[in-house]
C-alpha cells in the first residue's frame, strides 16, 4: 500500500466510536444498570415508616413462664423467663423480672427479645394510646415516652393523663404538679397552663389524618383552641368561635383552613337566611345557603372537597351517598327527575322520579320512587342504567339491597340484588345479613346458612346449622355438637371442633382455643396443651 492510500485512510476517533450504534446500546445498557443498582441502595438505606400497630400480637398461652404468640400472619412466637410480659404494638412489649434479691424490674422489649428500655429505669410502665404511648413511673413521679423508648415528658409530675377520641392522630397531655395542670403535646411542648380544676380538653372533628391538629382547652366555659403540631394558639381574642372540621364559624362568616391552620377562604353569610354545614365521609362539604328576597326563599347547595376546592353548585338540595366501591356520588332531585353527579361533575338524569332513600353509603344501587307516589320503586345503578323494577318495598342490608315485589299471582317474592342486578330469591324464613364482604342468608326453620359474594357468587350453598361466628375470611357454622369452620374465600371447610371441648376464640388473630390446645381458623396447629 502506498503512501496515498494510507492518507486516505479515514481517521478513527473516540467521538467516532461513540457514533456506532452498537457503541451507544451498550452504554445505554450500562446505564440503566446503574440506576437500578442506585435506586435499590437508596431503598435500603430509607428509614422504614411507622404505621399504626406494627407488628400487633395477640397472648395466647402462658405455662411455665412461657408466653406464645400469634400474629396477624399466623406466625407464631415464644418467650420465656418473664415474670409478665403484655401484647405487642409497634413491635414493643412491657415486660417485669425478678431480680435474685426479689426485686421486681421492669423493661421494654421489641419482637427480637432485644430491650428497647433497660431494666431499672422505670419503676413501671403503662401502655396507653395503643402502645404508642407509656406513661412511665419513677420514684412516685410519671412522665411519658414513646414506644422507641424516647422521652416526651420527664418523670416530674404527680399525675398525668391522656385523653383521646377515635381515630385522634395527635394528642396532648394533660400534667398535675403542685396544684397546676399543664398541657403539653406529643413533641414535649408545653401548650399551656391553668390553676383551674373545672376543664376539658376536647379535638376538633377531621377530615383526614393530615387534618387531626387542633384541640380546644375550656376553662369556666371559655374555650381556647391549639394547634397540636406547632403549640401556637389560635383565634385568640375572638368569640362565639366554633371550629371543627378545619372550618371556622363566626358571627356572619365562614372560614376554611388548610392542614396547616392556615386560613384558605372566607365566605360571608351574613346576608342569608341561615347558613348549615354537612361532612360527608370525611371527603366532601356541603354548604347550605337559604336567603330570603322579598317574600321569596332561595336555596343555594355548594360543594367542596376536603381541600376546600369548590366542586359545584345546585339550587336544590344534594344528597351524597357512597358506593360500595367507595366512589361518592351527588343525588339531586329536580322538578322533574333525578340527576346522578359523580367526583368528576359528569351527570345523568332519571325523569320522572325522585330519591328518598335514608342509607347513604355501602350502596350498589340506589332506590327511586315515581313523583308523587312512593308506592312505585325502581332500582338504578350509578350510570343511571335500571336495575330491577316494580318493587313494593326494600331495605339496605349493607351492599345488598333486600326487596320485595308481587308475582303474576299478587304473592309477594322476596330476594337480595347484588352487583349488576344479581338476584337471590329468598323465603320468609330466611334472614339476610351483609358485613363489607358477604352476605349470609340464614334460613331459620331448616337451619341452613348460604354465603354469597358481593358479585353474587354463592360460596356456601345451604349448610346445615346454625351461623356461630362471622369474620373476613372465616365462618363458623354449628351442627348439633359439631362446629365446622369455613373459608368465605373459597367455601371449603377448615377446621372442625366438638363444642364440649370448646374453651375460647380470638378473632382477631383468628385463634381457637380447645382443651386440647390452640389452632388456626386454616386448622393450623400453633400450640397443644399438655394432657
Amino acid at each position: 500500500m502506498d503512501n496515498n492510500s494510507s492518507a486516505k485512510k479515514e481517521k478513527i476517533t473516540l467521538a467516532k466510536i461513540l457514533r456506532r450504534p452498537i457503541v451507544k446500546i451498550a452504554i445505554l445498557v450500562v446505564l440503566i444498570i446503574l440506576a437500578v443498582v442506585i435506586i435499590k441502595n437508596i431503598s435500603k438505606n430509607k428509614k422504614p415508616v411507622d404505621t399504626d400497630l406494627v407488628g400487633y400480637q395477640k397472648l395466647v398461652n402462658i405455662t411455665d413462664n412461657v408466653y406464645t404468640f400469634v400474629d396477624l400472619d399466623g406466625k407464631v412466637k415464644t418467650y420465656q423467663d418473664y415474670s409478665t410480659m403484655s401484647d405487642f404494638y409497634f413491635n414493643t412489649a412491657f415486660v417485669t423480672k425478678v431480680s435474685e434479691d426479689g426485686i421486681t424490674q421492669a423493661a421494654l422489649i421489641n419482637n427480637k427479645n432485644k430491650e428497647v428500655v433497660k431494666y431499672g429505669t422505670y419503676d413501671n410502665f403503662i401502655q396507653v394510646v395503643g402502645g404508642k404511648y407509656y406513661k412511665v413511673e419513677k420514684d412516685g413521679k410519671y412522665g411519658v415516652i414513646d414506644y422507641k423508648g424516647k422521652t416526651i415528658i420527664n418523670p416530674e409530675y404527680e399525675y398525668i393523663s391522656i385523653t383521646t377520641v377515635q381515630e385522634a392522630t395527635e394528642l396532648v397531655f394533660e400534667c398535675q404538679k403542685d396544684g397546676k395542670y399543664y398541657f403539653v403535646n406529643e413533641k414535649g411542648a408545653t401548650l399551656m397552663d391553668t390553676d383551674t380544676a373545672l376543664h376539658s380538653i376536647s379535638y376538633s372533628n377531621k377530615f383526614n389524618s393530615e387534618y387531626d391538629t387542633v384541640i380546644y382547652i375550656s376553662i369556666d366555659g371559655a374555650k381556647r383552641y391549639f394547634d397540636l403540631q406547632t403549640g401556637e394558639e389560635l383565634f385568640a381574642g375572638q368569640d362565639d368561635v366554633n371550629f371543627s372540621y378545619n372550618v371556622l364559624k363566626t358571627d356572619g362568616k365562614i372560614s376554611f383552613y388548610d392542614k396547616n391552620c392556615k386560613l384558605k377562604e372566607e365566605i360571608d353569610t351574613s346576608g342569608n337566611y341561615s347558613t348549615d354545614i354537612r361532612v360527608y365521609f370525611k371527603k366532601y362539604i356541603v354548604l347550605e345557603q337559604r336567603t330570603m328576597t322579598s317574600g321569596t326563599r332561595e336555596n343555594k347547595y355548594t360543594v367542596y372537597d376536603s381541600n376546600f376546592n369548590k366542586l359545584f353548585e345546585e339550587s336544590n338540595k344534594v344528597n351524597p351517598v357512597e358506593a360500595y366501591d367507595g366512589k361518592v356520588y351527588f343525588i339531586v332531585n329536580d322538578s322533574d327527575g333525578v340527576k346522578i353527579i359523580n367526583e368528576n361533575k359528569k351527570q345523568v338524569k332519571v325523569d320522572g322520579y325522585e330519591f328518598n332513600g335514608t342509607s347513604i353509603s355501602d350502596l350498589q344501587n340506589i332506590v327511586l320512587n315515581v313523583i308523587g307516589d312512593t308506592t312505585k320503586y325502581e332500582a338504578y345503578d350509578f350510570k343511571g342504567k335500571k336495575v330491577v323494577t316494580d318493587i313494593s318495598d326494600y331495605s339496605q342490608k349493607g351492599f345488598a339491597l333486600l326487596i320485595g315485589k308481587y308475582d303474576g299471582e299478587g304473592q309477594l317474592a322476596r330476594s337480595v340484588i347484588l352487583e349488576k342486578g344479581k338476584e337471590i330469591a329468598i323465603t320468609d324464613n330466611e334472614n339476610v345479613i351483609a358485613n363489607d364482604y358477604y352476605v349470609t342468608i340464614e334460613d331459620q326453620s331448616a337451619l341452613t346458612v348460604s354465603v354469597v359474594n358481593a358479585k353474587g357468587n354463592m360460596i356456601l350453598e345451604k349448610v346445615p346449622g346454625v351461623k356461630v361466628f362471622y369474620v373476613e375470611k372465616y365462618i363458623g357454622i354449628q351442627d348439633g355438637d359439631i362446629i365446622k369452620v369455613y373459608s368465605t374465600e373459597n367455601g371449603k371447610q377448615t377446621f372442625e371442633y366438638n363444642i364440649n371441648d370448646y374453651v375460647n376464640r380470638d378473632e382477631v388473630v383468628n385463634v381457637i382455643e380447645l382443651t386440647s390446645g390452640y389452632y388456626t381458623f386454616a386448622g393450623k396447629t400453633i400450640k397443644e396443651k399438655a394432657q
